[in-house]
């Protein structure tokens, strides 16, 4: 009796056509004889004794069969039923079907736990990846903001062609806001620091200048008190109240209700606590307490001329943001014409409040979420091929189900629960592993307090449907092709060696797998060299052994320029006497700081242009030593000294950048700027500078124009330090030395420059190891899907190799014969991959420095690299195969 759990087709046809009697007793057994006798050994190779057997066989059915139809006996041989439609396939499985399929699967699992394993953690990393970064997707670009009708909220700023983002004036924000036609409601806003005394000792907090309407337009609410009321914020007609926020009252006054009508010392004026906000509102500048744009720091805010406010504004119904940009565009420039006398003013920026928050944050976002799609779906190729690979070797029993009676469709189907399954149990630890990885990434990215990150039902349902997408993805493949059987081949005790095709389903996937991989690696590799590059920018400035730190002046105790400029020359001398100080200087925005000024002018030799026309050029106010502190080159000229002080003829000092851009081939030492104010001020130019990274490192070379300070009243400054030893020990020493002069006065900020370097290069590193990351991740599971591959390649082709080595063929040739096959692979990703790469470096293009797109050495590189190491995993099989016995092989066989 055969092994055959079923016959075949042929066999059965042929049993059809005896007695029914006969054939319902012993049909099954009719065509296992008629099996095994067509498959006797003895007529295996001998093709035309299976003619003759056929054909003995066939004529002994059909002489029954015309037997049977002589006695009149009903027709044996049955009409073949119509191939059932996809929706009768679909509606056979039952419910009853699923939950076998799944106790298959299940079971399954258990009996390979080395592939449940790999598949469950592959399955975790890419998911999990996606869950994190999703995360922060969906918590900066996607969720709405945490305030009433947060599509209306936009943040107006002045702009202009250097710039986009500029303060704007405060009269000015105060009657665009009383002529618009588009917007509702619009509130000012200034947050800077603010001097806390009273106490033990000063101290600084984060303070926010505004009017009754922002926080009203940002539905702050109260835990206890009062907000502001449009007096207590109307410009003339203020007072000093300020409004704490819940972290604030809960820090400095315990939550104590009896904090209500405190008096706080903040500038050096006293304002009365009136309110506190909630404990759910969640600023989006990140304030500590709310003051009233009445109670700035300086009358300069006051003044039509002096930029030195921003605004928020709720759109009405049915407006946009450019609408609305347009309007007040229209109105600054009817401002301009109606006040002349106050100088040229920026035109008007009017940005979605979530780009102001979200800022450049959203380039990165996106090239971290591609790399981790990239990631899911090379994990979902390399899961593709291993069930490819195991529907190869579950051949035998796939057949034996469909011998049994199974379709194609369910035969898929079960591939396709397996799958699934899967997916789902890797979608869970996906989803844990990526909470876990997303209080990490909160813990190291500048995220906003208004943007809160974590976990909700919309990246959980993106978890579940990238895991259900994915187990379809991978288990498509294997339903596909691993559901196609020849019965009589699949059953036979030993299946013939798979022919060696060039590109078969997984040879497909792996060039797919690895041409992501180059995209992946490319993206690391430009990010890389442009990091490395940053690295080694010239600053314009020697950053070690500097120790900086930062003060505000109140302008109530301070209201005139002559004791601002006796605080400023007192505390001077007190750093310079301090030990180990080997220079030090007080300047305005100290670079890499996030501070900095812009003026307009017009350079001696030039026509005067056109009314807003005029050229900007950073300007900073800086004190004499400033560049010998900070190291920056002096090319021509002198410095700032003593003699340069209030009552002098005014100087100023420019970079080369400057004097090339307005006096090319001439000598800029001698020529005088009229900076435009109003009023307008004429310095002369005493000295020439080497450029220096003001905003940042990755900023090309800009005109800098620096002002005496001591020729400029001005209440903020901060200290640079060139120290002898290491200037973080020096952090005490600097604030004693500012108490010395005024025992009220805060310092903050107490830092080193190599600490602002690092600062500024953090993002990119960040990125850059992030990216990295998922690069190495995908190399590994790229080697991984390559090696795995090439085995099975390998152990299908063994018979071959045998032949091939007992006919003569040495080691060497049966490695190259394997390497051939995967080298075609290679190749084919290789050019794919290259195309995404170049496509991939135009996207990353606006955010490297001095690296091209398509950087050569990374678009040779990364290939080289990859190519090798993906032969490398096709040798090691390659290797295996060249130690084939042929004996042993042909006897197996």
């Amino acid at each position: 009796m055969s092994d055959h759990p079923r016959p075949t087709r042929r066999s059965r046809l042929l049993a059809y056509c005896y007695p029914r009697e006969l054939r319902e007793q012993y049909a099954d057994d009719i065509a296992r004889f008629i099996d095994d006798t067509r498959l006797d050994p003895r007529y295996r190779d001998d093709p035309f004794g299976q003619l003759r057997v056929m054909a003995r066989l066939s004529a002994d059915a059909l002489a029954s069969l015309f037997s049977s139809l002589r006695s009149g006996a009903p027709r044996p041989i049955r009409v073949a039923s119509a191939e059932p439609s996809l929706t009768q396939r679909i509606r056979s499985i039952t419910m009853d079907a699923l939950m076998k399929d799944v106790r298959f699967a299940l079971g399954g699992f258990i009996r390979r736990p080395a592939f449940t394993a790999v598949a469950l953690g592959t399955l975790m990393l890419g998911i999990g990846a996606n869950t994190a970064i999703f995360t922060l997707v969906n918590a900066l670009l996607l969720r709405p903001l945490p305030y009433p009708h947060p599509e209306q909220l936009v943040s107006i700023w002045g702009t202009s062609d250097a710039q986009r983002q500029m303060l704007m004036s405060l009269p000015d924000i105060v009657d665009l806001r009383q002529r618009n036609h588009t917007f509702s409601d619009i509130g000012v806003v200034r947050t800077i620091s603010v001097n806390l005394t009273g106490g033990d000792r000063p101290d600084r907090v984060i303070g926010s200048f505004v009017t009754a309407s922002t926080l009203k337009l940002l539905g702050a609410k109260t835990a206890a008190g009062r907000l502001f009321t449009d007096d207590e914020t109307t410009l003339g007609a203020g007072q000093q109240v300020v409004v704490l926020s819940y972290a604030a009252w809960m820090a400095r006054f315990g939550g104590r209700r009896d904090a209500l009508g405190k008096t706080m010392v903040l500038n050096g004026r006293p304002h009365v606590v009136i309110g506190v906000t909630s404990a759910d509102y969640l600023d989006p500048f990140e304030a500590e307490l709310w003051l009233p744009v009445t109670s700035a720091p300086s009358r300069e805010w006051f003044d039509r001329s002096n930029a030195s406010v921003w605004a928020v504004g709720r759109l009405k119904s049915g407006f946009a943001p450019s609408d609305g940009q347009k309007d007040l565009a229209s109105l600054e420039a009817h401002l301009q014409r109606e006040h002349p006398q106050s100088g040229a003013r920026p035109s008007v920026s009017v940005l979605d409040l979530r780009e102001q928050l979200v800022g450049n944050s959203r380039f990165m976002l996106f090239v971290l979420f591609g790399a981790a799609m990239a990631v899911l779906l090379i994990v979902c190729v390399n899961l593709a091929n291993l069930q490819l690979i195991r529907a190869s070797t579950r051949a035998r029993e796939i057949s034996l189900r469909a011998a049994l009676g199974a379709n194609r469709a369910r035969l898929a189907f079960q591939v396709i629960v397996e799958s699934l399954l899967l997916s789902l149990a890797g979608g869970v630890l996906g989803v844990l592993l990526g909470t876990w990885a997303v209080k990490g990434l909160v813990g190291i990215l500048p995220i906003a307090d208004a943007t809160p990150v974590h976990v909700d039902a919309w990246v959980l349902a993106f978890s579940f449907a990238i895991a259900v997408l994915t187990g379809l993805m991978f288990g498509a493949p294997a339903a596909l092709f691993g559901s196609r059987v020849n019965l009589q081949d699949a059953l036979r005790a030993r299946t013939e060696s798979a022919t060696a095709r060039r590109f078969n389903a997984r040879n497909v996937l792996v060039a797919a797998e690895l041409s992501l991989c180059i995209v992946l690696l490319a993206v690391a590799g430009l990010l890389t060299r442009s990091l490395v590059r940053l690295q080694h920018a010239d600053t314009g400035f020697n950053a070690d052994n500097v120790l900086t730190a930062e003060f505000r002046l109140p302008s109530a105790k301070y209201d005139d320029s002559a004791k601002v400029t006796l605080f400023m020359s007192a505390a001077l001398e007190r750093l310079r006497e301090i030990r180990g100080v080997a220079s030090v200087a007080l300047v305005d925005a100290i670079p890499l700081s996030g501070n900095y000024g812009m003026v307009s002018y017009v350079a001696e030799g030039h026509a005067q242009p056109a009314a807003g026309a005029e050229p900007v050029t950073q300007v900073t106010n800086a004190s004499d030593d400033y560049f010998r502190t900070m190291r920056i080159p002096q090319l021509a000229g002198r410095d700032f000294d003593s003699h340069d002080r209030v009552g002098s003829e005014r100087v100023a000092i420019v970079n080369e950048a400057f004097a090339r851009k307005e006096w090319p081939g001439e000598p800029a030492v001698g020529k005088s700027v009229r900076l435009i104010g109003p009023p307008d001020q004429i310095v002369r130019v005493v000295g020439v500078v080497g450029g220096v990274k003001q905003l940042t490192l990755s900023e090309h070379d800009s005109p800098q124009l620096y002002l005496n300070k001591m020729q400029v009243s001005g209440i903020f400054a901060s200290v640079a330090m060139r120290t002898v030893g290491d200037p973080e020990s020096m952090g005490k020493a600097l604030r004693e030395a500012i108490w010395s002069v005024d025992p009220d006065q805060p310092v903050w900020k107490i830092r080193t420059m190599s600490a602002l370097v690092r600062r500024d290069l953090a993002p990119t590193k960040l990125s850059v190891r992030l990216i990295g990351a998922f690069a190495a991740l995908a190399i590994v599971l790229a080697v991984i899907g390559v090696y795995g591959v090439m085995s099975f390649s390998v152990a299908q082709r063994t018979r071959e190799v045998g032949i091939r080595m007992a006919l003569g063929a040495r080691g060497g040739q049966a490695v190259l014969m394997v390497l051939r096959s995967g080298l075609e692979v290679v190749i084919v990703a290789v050019a794919v991959g290259v195309a995404g790469a170049l496509a991939a470096g135009r996207y990353l293009e606006s955010r490297l420095y001095n690296v091209g797109a398509n950087d050569p050495a990374t678009m040779m590189i990364v290939p080289l690299v990859l190519a090798l190491v993906a032969l490398l995993a096709s040798w090691l099989p390659a290797r295996r195969a060249a130690r084939v016995d042929p004996a042993i092989t042909l006897r197996e066989e």
